[in-house]
């Protein structure tokens, strides 16, 4: 069993900078001596002190925060020598006082509880379901996550009973014994912290839970296991890390770039821009926590078996030492939302919607990619939960085809063999091995690209990319810097094949050529048959042309060019119908 050993400390960065944490380095994982000859680091190996109080051991998970696999956390400072527990006294009409005691015992980050949202929870290791006839894709809303994950798990009110009680002395006068007698926390002081939902706690908050080194907001390093204050990631590991060195060089940049390439460097990228965008998808794995926003990578390729789902393993074996979560894909947006939404809560590092064989839609995912919170719905339950947007999300598919505005936020992966079956390729080492093997050295030489890309000052920075204004700033830049090519590929080509433009192509390829009301268009639809095929999904149940979506869609891609031709408003006449027509667009 993994142990991760949480304590505290006196650096207001770093709750846990005084760690009593031994981190272990699986004989299989560790290369130290390859990473510190590289980048002249040292290993950050923090020693056990036997002085300081351990407070959190074996992180597990809690049956009670979320359903399938998960079990209490053990704390093993339980009769243990330290300081002695607070007291909090219960006292009839008294229960505020209590209910404030409580949060500030929990203010205290070696507990272990912290705050996400307005919800309380902590971190818990998933055991996935045994596989039988009963248990199936439906389980935790039909994603697949590895065995032993560390997830986010909700707090209830029995689970925060059990920690308040372990964590503090409740007393409650007893008129028989005429004294003050320890009770276990009452039921209601544990609701009533959850209720306040936010208000007035002092809980730490929790952006992420991160298992490798990642930096800060002020681009230092953090490689200390525990949580960090300032950041407010919580940095599980039980494994040695080489140290980072402050000013890494250019030189030390390029053979960073070196080392990121070896265990893709048999994937048969389309060209430069693609090979640029799959180094920038496993620099992206290692900082998105603390990233306000980052682009879905979307690997595609004409033939299964080229590696699509590989190149998302591997970027997700740097930040969590495991594959991706697999989310399965439906054409259904309100279902993929809902399993998005479900994994986002869970905290997973990265999600892939693998093997998409439709046209990928997603209001909801368009948001979470570009906002730094995000609202989710809770699955199961007619609530929704405000998290942070610290996942980084990807796609694959065959020929995958993006649409509308999740177009413009993806970030393009192209792959082709050219050869009819990719799959019985050989290949000299096995990719996802190298990577677990060489996973230190490949987390250090990510966090090298960027310190040292920072260190310049960040010079000749990228052309504006909307909405993804932080991501495009270190990390594309730092690549265009390095002189790898933009990973944001063919912009144009990108937009050619969006699903959205190709209909809209279409539909304007249909419409009259002399101005239009919707009224006319509805009768005309009825009339000619090239109109009704070219026009047919906006049609409803009994066949007839449906106005109202077709106004909806006609103000939705009003002055929106095609071929420098766009629908225009001629004249707005509530009353009787506006005046539509398709002509060039005066700029375009």
């Amino acid at each position: 069993m993994t142990d991760f050993v949480f304590a505290t400390g006196d650096n207001p960065r770093n709750d846990f900078q005084k760690s009593t944490t031994v981190h272990k380095a699986d004989a299989n994982e560790r290369t130290l001596p390859q990473a510190e000859g590289r980048y002249g680091g040292t290993a950050n190996t923090t020693e056990t002190s036997l002085g300081a109080r351990p407070v959190v051991s074996n992180i597990r998970s809690d049956p009670s925060s979320n359903g399938i696999g998960r079990k209490p956390i053990d704390d093993f400072s339980v009769g243990r020598s330290g300081p002695p527990k607070p007291l909090i006294k219960i006292k009839q009409g008294d229960v505020h006082k209590a209910v404030d005691d409580a949060i500030a015992v929990l203010s205290n980050p070696a507990i272990g509880i912290f705050a996400r949202g307005d919800v309380l929870v902590r971190p818990v290791e998933y055991a996935a379901p045994t596989k039988t006839l009963s248990v199936n894709a439906s389980v935790e809303g039909n994603s697949l996550r590895p065995d032993g994950s560390i997830i986010v798990g909700r707090v209830d009110a029995d689970s925060l009973v059990d920690v308040l009680t372990r964590h503090a002395t409740f007393l409650k006068w007893n008129a028989r014994s005429n004294e003050d007698v320890e009770i276990n926390c009452p039921a209601e002081v544990a609701r009533m912290v959850l209720a306040r939902r936010g208000a007035g706690w002092t809980i730490p908050r929790l952006r992420a839970i991160i298992q490798a080194p990642c930096l800060r907001d002020d681009g230092t390093v953090l490689n200390t296991s525990g949580y960090d204050l300032s950041s407010g990631l919580l940095f599980l590991s039980n494994r040695l890390w080489p140290t980072v060195q402050e000013s890494p060089s250019y030189k030390n940049a390029l053979d960073a770039i070196d080392v990121l390439l070896e265990p893709i460097n048999q994937l048969p990228f389309v060209d430069g821009s693609d090979r640029s965008a799959a180094v920038a998808l496993l620099i992206t794995a290692v900082i998105r926590p603390i990233l306000k926003s980052a682009p879905m990578f979307a690997v595609t390729a004409p033939s299964p078996g080229t590696g699509k789902s590989l190149t998302v393993d591997i970027a997700s074996i740097l930040t969590t030492g495991r594959p991706a979560s697999v989310i399965t894909p439906t054409p259904d947006e309100a279902e993929l939302e809902k399993r998005i939404g479900a994994a986002a809560i869970a905290g997973d590092a990265v999600i892939a919607i693998d093997n998409v064989s439709h046209v990928l839609r997603s209001d909801q995912l368009c948001q979470m990619l570009t906002s730094a919170e995000t609202q989710v719905r809770v699955l199961g339950k007619s609530e929704s939960q405000i998290i942070p947007s610290t996942t980084l999300i990807c796609c694959t598919g065959n020929n995958l085809q993006i649409f509308g505005d999740l177009n413009r936020r993806t970030i393009r992966i192209r792959l082709d063999a050219k050869v009819e079956r990719p799959d019985e390729r050989p290949f000299s080492f096995d990719a996802l091995d190298l990577a677990m093997r060489k996973r230190s050295e490949l987390v250090t030489a990510a966090l090298v690209i960027v310190r040292a890309y920072l260190v310049a000052g960040k010079p000749s920075p990228a052309s504006p990319m909307g909405s993804f204004e932080d991501w495009s700033g270190i990390v594309r830049s730092a690549l265009i810097w390095l002189k790898m090519e933009d990973p944001r590929g063919n912009i144009a080509e990108m937009r050619a094949e969006d699903p959205e433009k190709t209909a809209l192509a279409e539909v304007l390829a249909a419409l009259p050529e002399t101005p239009f009301t919707i009224k006319e268009l509805k009768r005309k639809f009825g009339e000619d048959a090239d109109l009704r095929s070219a026009l047919g999904h906006f049609a409803d149940k009994s066949g007839g042309f449906s106005t109202a979506r077709f106004s909806g869609y006609i103000r939705k891609f009003k002055n929106t060019p095609v071929s420098g031709r766009a629908i225009q408003l001629m004249h707005a006449d509530e009353a009787h119908g506006s005046t539509w027509f398709v002509g060039p667009l005066e700029g375009a």
